[in-house]
């Protein structure tokens, strides 16, 4: 599996899609259907649709062709190819009437009236990606071109480059999981940074006038709603992106100071708690106290906090 596929999803996964006809199917397809399972966040997306779709001649196939589903209450999706695709593919989450997003910054949730994609290189029996705004900037940055699975990682490899200065890993998941009482540090390390960095376009988003639309506007510009703030930012995140190999420098410093800017701080976090029940912990992603404090309260044991919580701290950026 490639790095993109990323780690197993331990939290339940939502309802299931098949797909419709009219897609073409990978000339190794396997008889037994494959699916495609994962996260949507920019906090958590709830309830938004689901479409994964094959990339046929190198381009993602009509909408009606796709894989379908819809994200649950956790974010989590799994959506299937009936017919055994194996090859690359697009997964889309797409704004519904119900639709919603949390905000990390206030916890509150507000409308996702957007579309996020990611690409994965290759479809297997069991292939987890993660949607996010940094898989959009990968899904944006390959769409320049024809699509293959060379250069789905050729582009999300570029993406990272740009983002490595955050600690930006696109196979990472988007929230902290505690069902193993920290057995893995290193990777509660890189969940918890994907959330603090999500949690920095809320910010950015709001706070910060360097983000701006394709006409030049500032995403924070006066009478916006936080809904268009952020889905401004996600647009002007994936516009820095020239091609699936290469960014524009002068937009990438801009958006990476606009982000890197934003002190974490009364950050709802959302953690898959030490029972397995999805959580949110309020916390200063700033203050070793404060996260200590967050892990204890979501069920890690005292101990084991006082201990990963020193390597989560110094792997953050």
């Amino acid at each position: 599996m490639s790095k993109t596929a990323g780690v197993v999803v331990t939290i339940a996964l939502a309802l299931t899609g098949c797909g419709g006809g009219g897609g073409s199917a990978a000339a190794g397809a396997l008889s037994s259907p494959t699916a495609v399972s994962g996260t949507a966040a920019k906090g958590i997306i709830k309830q938004a649709r689901v479409l994964a779709c094959r990339i046929v001649d190198g381009a993602p196939e009509p909408d009606l062709s796709c894989a379908t589903g819809t994200t649950g209450n956790d974010g989590s999706f799994r959506v299937a190819f009936g017919d055994g695709y194996t090859g690359p593919a697009m997964v889309k989450i797409m704004a519904s009437a119900a639709s919603t997003m949390m905000d990390e910054s206030t916890g509150t949730d507000i409308a996702y009236n957007m579309t996020m994609r990611a690409v994965v290189p290759s479809v297997s029996s069991a292939t987890t990606v993660y949607v996010t705004p940094f898989s959009e900037m990968a899904a944006s940055a390959v769409s320049t071109t024809t699509i293959d699975a060379t250069k789905i990682s050729q582009s999300i490899a570029a993406v990272q480059a740009v983002m490595s200065s955050l600690g930006i890993d696109l196979s990472v998941m988007p929230m902290v999981d505690l069902k193993d009482d920290g057995a893995n540090p290193a990777m509660l390390t890189m969940q918890t940074n994907m959330v603090k960095q999500l949690s920095r376009i809320a910010l950015a988003a709001k706070n910060s006038s360097l983000l701006t639309d394709a006409n030049g506007v500032p995403c924070n510009a006066a009478g916006t709603t936080a809904s268009q703030q952020i889905a401004c930012a996600v647009s002007a995140m994936a516009g820095v992106m020239n091609s699936y190999i290469s960014s524009d420098a002068t937009k990438s410093a801009t958006m990476l100071a606009a982000l890197s800017g934003q002190n974490a701080t009364g950050i709802r976090m959302s953690v898959i708690n030490a029972n397995g029940t999805l959580g949110t912990q309020i916390v200063d992603m700033t203050s070793a106290a404060s996260m200590q404090s967050a892990m204890q309260n979501a069920g890690m044991s005292i101990s084991t906090a006082a201990n990963t919580v020193n390597v989560m701290m110094g792997g953050m950026h």
